[in-house]
């Protein structure tokens, strides 16, 4: 996929433009039984959905299973866990004491398929932060590390369990978090200069990817996959987060929307070009073609129409 982004790499682009959302698809993801919010935040290639809820007691839990509510919950450690990604291996990666709200106090863990958890560490020193996408054809994953001699947050990536290197960002910024990775290695993120931009790493190239809108005062790219597509958002000035599909090799975007919502954030993208996204509605399924969407028992239905 790297020979679709010699053009793009190393520089900003002149031309970009915007698509139309017209038979874009949305599928509700099913909320866990008795919980009080559900927020997804990963998908595999086989629809396999992760993320969190909040039980009735407002404590956090990791879930994953399919779009229709046949849910498993765990618990990485205390004070609250984030599932933020899921291989096809049912791999999971995410943060435990994700309440917190500091980076610096967020153990970053991995789960196995069979259930063990491991906290991800580096020369045997536990890593804080947060850790997302897995590329699936050798178990890396997107992550974020704070760096307690420099106080600011790295993105890195990470292997069974350990990391294995950080991320470099040649433009000047105060942080940097990685998001998701695919199959070639290429690192999608944000890094904070400021404001926050989106950004794209390829065989060791910074390529800065913003929202092409006078209005956007932050992106964040949130995932990729092998197909040279990637989701993220944008804020406008008013505060509202918007989200969209970028098509890298063209540097196109196409607007993701839920009719009715107002805030609505996009996380992750599999390899069919399915993407989970969390809107003030509640948690969805969004699709730039009906076939790809027909992963659920809920019903379908056209962007354009109630």
């Amino acid at each position: 996929m790297n020979g679709l982004r010699v053009a793009l790499l190393g520089s900003c682009v002149a031309f970009v433009g915007i698509a139309s959302t017209q038979a874009a698809v949305v599928v509700p993801i099913a909320p866990v039984a008795n919980a009080t919010s559900t927020t997804a935040f990963a998908i595999n290639d086989d629809n396999v959905v992760a993320g969190s809820f909040l039980d009735q007691d407002g404590v956090e839990h990791a879930f994953f299973g399919t779009p229709d509510g046949d849910y498993a919950a765990f618990d990485a450690g205390a004070g609250g866990t984030e599932a933020r990604g899921i291989g096809n291996d049912g791999t999971i990666v995410g943060m435990s004491n994700s309440q917190s709200g500091e980076t610096a106090a967020q153990p970053i863990f991995e789960r196995k398929q069979d259930g063990t958890l491991s906290n991800i560490t580096r020369a045997g020193v536990q890593l804080f932060g947060s850790a997302q996408q897995i590329d699936n054809s050798d178990g890396k994953f997107a992550g974020t590390c704070w760096d307690f001699t420099n106080h600011q947050a790295v993105a890195f990536v990470g292997q069974n369990d350990k990391w294995r290197s950080d991320v470099k960002i040649s433009e000047v910024h105060q942080a940097s978090a990685a998001r998701g990775i695919d199959a070639a290695g290429d690192v999608v993120g944000s890094y904070f200069r400021p404001p926050m931009h989106g950004y794209l790493v390829s065989n060791k190239v910074l390529t800065t990817l913003d929202y092409p809108v006078a209005r956007d005062t932050a992106t964040e790219i949130e995932g990729i996959n092998d197909h040279g597509q990637a989701v993220g958002q944008w804020m406008d000035k008013k505060g509202v987060m918007h989200s969209f599909l970028l098509d890298i090799a063209t540097n196109s975007f196409t607007d993701i929307k839920v009719k009715g919502a107002t805030q609505v954030q996009a996380w992750a993208i599999n390899n069919s070009g399915v993407v989970v996204l969390n809107s003030d509605l509640g948690p969805y399924l969004w699709c730039a073609k009906k076939r790809a969407c027909q992963v659920a028992s809920a019903p379908v239905r056209r962007l354009d129409h109630p």
